[in-house]
């Protein structure tokens, strides 16, 4: 089975911390922000795929385009939750 990517997710602190689709990635942001009152960067946004691994969002849109999950992304080379669900 081709790796898919399945949920969006945040890697900050040391954790990665993703809700199911159809969450965005501010929806992930805002929880973390009521657990600890942090503001995490763009640069911690990324994906989690149907093993289990955290991907950023360039390398999921390579995992999402080979899987046929999207045909064209919006903001190419990267992957944006609006692209998928």
């Amino acid at each position: 089975m081709a790796e898919r990517i399945i949920s969006v997710a945040i890697s900050a602190f040391g954790i990665v911390a993703s809700l199911p689709a159809p969450a965005r990635h501010g929806d992930v942001l805002r929880k973390l922000y009521d657990f600890n009152q942090t503001v995490v960067g763009g640069d911690a946004q990324g994906f989690l795929t149907n093993t289990g691994r955290y991907v950023n969002r360039r390398d999921a849109a390579v995992i999402a385009l080979e899987a046929g999950q999207v045909d064209k992304l919006t903001a190419a080379p990267d992957l944006y939750s609006e692209d998928l669900w």
